[in-house]
């Protein structure tokens, strides 16, 4: 799972050159409104711990290389903070070609934030979760004067 988002998200980095980015096409308010009602309605799948449901949001492409047990594996060795968080929200929506990049924020029962990226594809007006891992935070930085 991880493995395939960071294929998915490796052309989405940056580099530090001095060039200006080109802008992502943002997605449109029904593209948000419906990926993000798919996210949520696997995180409260994950909430009950209903791994059957939570598995039927993925895409078909995704279930056909997994079985439900693999699912189940995966989500309780390395994302178990799912079954039991507090909260969770939908940020930022980026199109990159036929898939749609979200910015995920999943708060544990202990309070800790798990800021994640989830990868959803959209066909025939269906939408399925092809990835979804945790991601590093973006620490601005100020910018730092040398002492002369």
């Amino acid at each position: 799972l991880a493995v395939a988002l960071t294929l998915l998200l490796s052309g989405c980095s940056s580099s530090n050159t001095t060039e200006t980015a080109t802008p992502q096409p943002s997605c449109s308010e029904s593209e948000i409104d419906g990926g993000s009602a798919w996210i949520k309605g696997q995180l409260a799948a994950f909430s009950r711990q209903d791994f059957e449901s939570a598995y039927s949001f993925a895409t078909e492409s995704f279930r056909s290389g997994r079985s439900l047990e693999q699912f189940i594996s995966i989500i309780s060795s390395g994302y178990g903070f799912l079954l039991n968080s507090r909260t969770y929200s939908v940020g930022e929506c980026i199109k990159e070609g036929d898939n749609f990049l979200f910015d995920v924020r999943v708060t544990a029962e202990s309070g800790t934030e798990f800021p994640m990226m989830y990868a959803l594809a959209k066909t025939d007006d269906t939408w399925g979760i092809n990835a979804a891992t945790v991601v590093a935070e973006q620490v601005e930085q100020e910018p730092t004067t040398p002492i002369v």
